[in-house]
């Protein structure tokens, strides 16, 4: 099978990192794998190559191409002259820009890279069949018996507020100055003068912080792998409390390289980040609006991002700079973890779901799984259909879909039991926002909603529909 990989190629960029990673693990799977760099020359592509460890790639453009594979920022949705394109498309903030929803004819898969990069794409309102989950990889390391630098701290990735070098930088300054006294502090930042220009938090969080400023160092400057790898397997822990992630490849580096990571719960790191291999701080999803790109808005759905308290930070800091058994029990499980996680076993998905494009059959997971149980409910509703869908909703934390799902049938309640489900699905809409609002299962809901509304004669039932119907106000603080 020929493929081509176009977009990024930079070493420094993940976007790049992904891409030549990727198509080296398919190349030694026996594919032929080309890559167009979009982003640097082919000689500069070469010495990104050099730079991951990996062999250089040849660019020689096929005129008809099997599978073109496209991961690029800003994305770019022109279709090639492929028998299958596909776009590799992480996000962070919830609901993907609708401009990316409208897009999806032109492609034949979008491939996120975790659970929660799909729930965002199907939150926006993409049919979830045509995203497939391919996730990031990682090359498993032997660093377990480096010497690490205790009490040392790391912060690795672009100082901006959606990485949270701000909640960092305060949760260490929640230390005591005897605490302080025995750590270091390394903020290894990327991106200064490229993709970050001019976001960068760090110095005005240092500069307020000045008991944090004088025991942390910034590094800048580009690194190697080898020298990044020696940095982070040095290390005591990786902390990194962020708002919005698509993956966070560092964490899972951290794990590869024997090094204890401290990660917010709740986003794309659950993927493979838990409490038997990380410690992981608690989070308030939290909605907003303006602190996505201005050039991708407006977005499908809400708006969201996560946000932990600086305080628990400060206590999750504290127990991994405390030598335990705990401690060394997480280093293990997150070793084998990461060791699950190969570039290898990403090529293995990334045939998986080719193949699917190939063949048109779609994949079943749990998204997929959802949208037929909807649909199966709206076209051969038994009692026993009613109940499946409404607790995957439910499981979803989708409680307002499940609410809406039951209003459609209330008439046919008559043991009043989703009566009862429905009073307590109530109380907890109330008090959140509605993140599945744009959903596609979500509409073919509505529109079942209005069609009885419309044939209905009973107004008590009627009243009782259209208020399930009302999406929850957008100003809620949390979910």
């Amino acid at each position: 099978m020929q493929i081509v990989f176009e977009g990024n190629t930079r070493f420094d960029n993940s976007y790049g990192i992904v891409n030549l990673n990727l198509a080296d693990a398919l190349r030694v799977r026996g594919h032929r794998v080309f890559v167009n760099a979009w982003d640097q020359s082919q000689q500069e592509c070469d010495e990104s190559c050099a730079t991951l460890g990996l062999p250089p790639f040849s660019s020689k453009l096929i005129e008809e191409q099997d599978i073109c594979i496209r991961q690029f920022w800003p994305p770019q949705w022109d279709r090639p002259k492929a028998r299958v394109f596909i776009v590799i498309q992480p996000w962070e903030y919830g609901g993907v820009p609708l401009q990316w929803v409208h897009q999806l004819d032109r492609v034949d898969q979008i491939w996120a890279c975790t659970r929660f990069v799909k729930s965002c794409w199907v939150e926006g309102g993409a049919e979830p069949t045509k995203i497939h989950i391919v996730p990031n990889g990682v090359h498993q390391n032997k660093h377990s018996a480096v010497t690490k630098n205790l009490g040392q701290l790391l912060f690795l990735g672009g100082g901006i507020w959606r990485k949270g070098v701000d909640l960092f930088i305060q949760a260490v300054d929640g230390l005591s100055d005897d605490e302080l006294s025995r750590i270091s502090v390394v903020i290894k930042e990327s991106g200064v003068n490229s993709f970050y220009r001019n976001q960068s938090l760090v110095e005005t969080f240092l500069a307020e912080y000045p008991r944090v400023r004088a025991v942390t160092e910034v590094c800048r400057e580009t690194m190697s792998r080898r020298v990044l790898d020696d940095l982070i397997a040095r290390s005591q822990a990786l902390v990194h409390p962020y708002r919005a992630e698509g993956f966070y490849l560092g964490g899972l580096e951290a794990m590869s390289l024997g090094t204890n990571v401290v990660m917010t719960r709740g986003g794309a790191g659950d993927d493979y980040a838990n409490d038997g291999n990380a410690v992981m701080v608690d989070a308030v999803t939290t909605i907003g609006y303006g602190k996505t790109d201005p050039d991708q808005v407006p977005i499908g759905g809400v708006p969201h991002w996560l946000e932990a308290k600086v305080s628990d930070l400060t206590r999750g800091i504290r127990e991994v700079l405390a030598p335990s058994d705990a401690m060394e029990s997480r280093i293990l499980a997150g070793y084998q973890t990461a060791a699950k996680f190969s570039w290898d076993n990403s090529a293995r998905c990334a045939e998986v779901a080719i193949t699917s494009a190939l063949t048109g059959d779609p994949r079943t997971d749990a998204f997929v799984s959802v949208e037929n149980a909807v649909d199966t409910v709206l076209t051969e509703w038994t009692p026993e259909s009613l109940s499946f869908a409404v607790g995957l909703l439910i499981e979803r934390h989708d409680f307002h879909g499940a609410r809406e799902l039951i209003a459609c049938y209330a008439p046919h309640d008559l043991d009043g039991h989703t009566s009862s489900l429905s009073g307590q699905l109530k109380v907890i809409t109330s008090r959140q926002v509605d993140l599945w609002h744009d959903a596609t299962y979500r509409t073919r809901i509505r529109n079942a909603v209005d069609t009885l509304a419309h044939d209905c004669t009973d107004q008590s039932t009627l009243r009782f529909m259209v208020d399930c119907s009302s999406p929850v106000a957008k100003d809620a603080n949390d979910s």
